[in-house]
């Protein structure tokens, strides 16, 4: 189907894919709370019979956590197999006296829809069904489709790595479409060409078996809120740079075009500074800010916690303290080497008379980044072309979504990540919503995409 044919169906289904998709809305499928596991299954119960009645044959994977949506819809022979991923789960909603209506009481106000996942990711998984529906109703869909949902993406539970595991046949394409990911603003969308990988552990340093009196042991006991200070501190060279032993040797570093590119598609530093309230002065120095962001890998401290917090003083030397770390990875390199390399450094940096504890994280996620001229991404770019105007650029994100190169690696399926979420809407915070606007830009892009693949 061409634009002026898909715009027309929009505008005469629009009230009705808005009703449908307050409809998924309305399901409290909150991952992380184990109070919301029967409306986890509920919504994904929903989505099954939503694609069925769409024209799939949709059906639920069993997986060691929620469930996972599957559907399928047969294209004409020798066209292309398409994946579409998204996930059904939303995050909490707390502090709920935050919200100006119910999380899950979807309200339309100026012409943005208010509920908890409107943006993410239901609003942008909610697009592409329409697409999917329109073109079907039109004849106009020749590839065969695949849709796979998860419902653990925000809570990094067990069930999409248990479907990678036991139907990896099922999954098996050609392209692999995401829509989970954000456009620049309205008029200037962006093709996400990187992700960073990701991973984590809890260190804990312990000293005496109980808190110490500051006055008796004060200058004798080593002190593990002091030493955990120093210990973080022995991560980073004072230029920013990572400080453990062979952290870069196996990092990718980007060609002068990624790097060209990537400098277009990044804000500048005063759009940083409205949008995060800071000066993007962190990480090493002397890289551009699209490089430290998409191409650099980061140590960060998430948290440190020992001692007493409370009013006034309390004359202790704690008896232990802890630190949260993670780290986001580049192409390249191998969580679990990074991981050891981690732990490593951590153990030979050690304040002598205490005990050093690693905890929770695994080897985590590695990182992807697709390459500039794949045959998709060129598709992908002149239909985001289309639709704005000509102004798509290309980003390399800071952010993870862990999921992506496994579900690539194990579908063989070369990866689009583009999408419509804005900073406007306020994802996994009190009042998130998602324009009409976007989603409008959401189902064009989608439906000229799948017309053109």
């Amino acid at each position: 189907m061409d634009r002026k044919s898909l715009e027309k169906d929009l505008a005469r289904n629009e009230d009705r894919f808005v009703r449908e998709w307050k409809e998924l809305l309305r399901f409290p499928s909150i991952s992380a709370e184990r109070a919301h596991r029967k409306d986890c299954d509920a919504c994904a119960g929903w989505l099954v019979r939503h694609l069925a009645g769409m024209g799939f044959k949709a059906r639920l994977l069993k997986s060691a956590g929620k469930p996972v949506v599957f559907a399928e819809r047969r294209g004409r022979a020798g066209r292309p197999v398409v994946l579409f991923y998204g996930h059904y789960d939303v995050q909490p909603v707390d502090p709920v006296s935050a919200w100006i209506s119910p999380p899950f009481e979807p309200t339309l106000r100026t012409g943005r829809l208010y509920a908890r996942g409107a943006s993410d990711n239901k609003g942008q998984v909610f697009y592409v069904f329409k697409a999917l529906e329109t073109l079907i109703r039109h004849h106009a869909l020749d590839v065969t489709v695949k849709v796979v949902l998860e419902g653990e993406e925000e809570s990094s539970g067990p069930g999409m790595e248990t479907a990678l595991r036991d139907h990896a046949g099922l999954l098996k394409a050609d392209v692999l479409v995401v829509a989970d990911v954000d456009a620049v603003s309205l008029d200037t969308p962006a093709i996400v060409m990187g992700l960073r990988g990701i991973l984590g552990l809890t260190a804990m340093l312990t000293g005496s078996d109980h808190d110490l009196h500051s006055g008796s042991h004060g200058g004798a006991a080593p002190n593990p809120a002091t030493a955990i200070a120093r210990l973080i501190a022995t991560l980073h060279h004072p230029d920013g740079r990572i400080a453990v032993k062979g952290y870069y040797d196996d990092v990718r570093k980007p060609s002068a075009r990624e790097r060209r590119l990537a400098g277009a598609g990044q804000p500048s530093s005063a759009t940083y500074v409205k949008e995060a309230g800071v000066s993007p002065v962190g990480g090493e120095q002397g890289l551009t800010l699209a490089e430290r962001i998409g191409f650099r890998p980061t140590i960060d401290i998430n948290g440190i916690h020992s001692g007493y917090g409370g009013a006034k003083s309390k004359t202790i030397i704690p008896f232990e303290a802890m630190v949260k770390i993670t780290s986001r990875l580049v192409a390249g390199q191998d969580p679990k080497r990074c991981r050891a390399a981690i732990v490593r450094h951590l153990k030979a940096h050690t304040p002598r008379g205490l005990k050093l504890e690693i905890s929770e994280g695994g080897a985590g996620a590695a990182a992807f980044r697709a390459e500039l001229d794949s045959p998709i991404i060129k598709i992908a770019k002149a239909v985001l072309d289309e639709v704005s105007g000509g102004r798509t650029v290309f980003r390399w994100h800071g952010a993870s979504v862990p999921i992506v190169p496994a579900l690539a690696r194990v579908s063989g399926a070369a990866p689009i990540l583009a999408g419509f979420g804005l900073e406007d809407d306020h994802i996994h915070a009190p009042n998130e919503s998602f324009s009409l606007a976007q989603f409008r830009l959401g189902y064009l892009y989608a439906g000229l995409l799948l017309s053109r693949l």
